[in-house]
């Protein structure tokens, strides 16, 4: 079907060459795993799939089994303006998950002031933390669940971020920007302060303001001369992955990166030539030993994604798609499954039509068919 501008999923903005953000939106209407490419091996113990489906005026969140994906609870609704979905924080923290939303009142744009929501999943209890945010840039939670992040823009034109303590619910502002390109936030490191984004004219760089507000910014690395995007951070919170364009056989691709936010030297591991072209959304291995990544088909019918350990070695291979590319949204905490978006076309500039799959550690992959789209939120992992 023909999705909306404002409902296009984040991954396959992702594949567009200046995009760095995007709306994440979706639904699902019926899930089947099966399909041409068969179901994942075996019901998984503990490790349950969080999405929301998209409707015009409200987006439901299901929690899922990954080994049975039909076997979905409905725990929150969320209300919105019509025809606008929710956004999500990129990753949860435990059973915490964030995301902005559009009020059901507001002016249907992407420059009207939008909630932050956080929702316990173990609860089902939705708190709304700010009514001032920015739409499209999603916010950002700490690991342990101590504070959220979120960007705002004043009426002048100048963005802030702002960082929102989770038990007391008092908000700060971190830093105050005056720019006509963007600041995004992208995590919060181990000391708590809250590494962002920056792009201007000279292309993307990596700053970091401490979670009091106080000293000012502070560098941490020029990422790109260009828009850099799809930062994750490393379990140990220490390093960032992301994606640079380079320029390849006169075209745009995108490479993985990754810049250490302590000042240790780091570096992607050095892609094999099945890595050749065009790479997508990368993320880490839950021991953070490796960095899954999504990849062209090349000559090949379909593409799985390819998991590189930075200290060197193979991992098992993941089931390939019929036709195609994946791009990884995130491993489950157990690292037996990990879900992706599954595009049929041979590269970005014609990905084709997409899907949200499950692929199993081993060799399994399940597809979530449905007429509508998908907002992928992240997982749960019980025991």
């Amino acid at each position: 079907m023909t999705v909306p501008r404002q409902l296009r999923s984040p991954a396959a903005a992702a594949l567009a060459v200046a995009a760095l953000v995007a709306v994440a939106a979706a639904a699902v209407l019926l899930l089947r795993p099966g399909g041409a490419d068969g179901p994942p091996d075996a019901a998984a113990v503990g490790a349950r799939l969080v999405f929301a489906e998209y409707g015009p005026a409200e987006d439901r969140i299901y929690v899922a089994p990954a080994g049975d994906l039909e076997d979905r609870v409905v725990v929150a609704q969320v209300a919105h303006a019509r025809g606008w979905a929710l956004t999500p924080a990129r990753e949860m923290a435990g059973s915490l998950a964030a995301f902005t939303a559009l009020p059901s009142d507001a002016a249907p744009r992407r420059d009207a002031p939008a909630g932050v929501w956080l929702l316990d999943l173990a609860t089902g209890e939705q708190a709304r933390l700010a009514r001032d945010a920015d739409l499209l840039a999603a916010p950002v939670l700490d690991r342990e669940g101590r504070a959220l992040a979120y960007r705002r823009t004043r009426i002048d034109g100048v963005q802030e971020l702002v960082r929102v303590d989770l038990a007391s619910r008092a908000r700060r502002v971190l830093l105050e920007a005056a720019t006509d390109f963007g600041i995004f936030p992208v995590a919060f490191a181990r000391d708590g302060s809250l590494v962002y984004a920056e792009l201007s004219t000279a292309g993307t760089h990596l700053r970091r303001v401490a979670g009091d507000g106080g000293g000012g910014a502070a560098l941490v690395a020029h990422a790109s001369a260009h828009v850099a995007r799809d930062w994750r951070l490393s379990p140990d919170g220490r390093s960032l992955s992301f994606l640079a364009p380079e320029i390849e056989a006169e075209r745009v691709v995108h490479r993985l990166r990754v810049v250490a936010l302590d000042g240790r030297d780091a570096s992607a591991p050095v892609p094999p030539d099945a890595l050749a072209g065009d790479q997508f959304s990368p993320v880490w291995t839950p021991g953070g030993d490796g960095i899954t990544v999504g990849r062209e088909p090349g000559f090949a019918a379909g593409a799985p994604p390819l998991t590189l350990f930075l200290g060197g070695g193979d991992a098992p291979a993941l089931a390939a798609p019929g036709q195609g590319f994946d791009a990884p949204l995130g491993w489950s905490a157990d690292g037996r499954w990990l879900a992706a978006r599954s595009f049929e076309g041979r590269d970005a500039s014609a990905p084709g039509r997409e899907s949200l799959v499950v692929l199993s550690s081993a060799g399994g992959r399940a597809t979530v068919r449905a007429a509508r789209d998908l907002i992928f939120i992240g997982w749960l992992q019980d025991g």
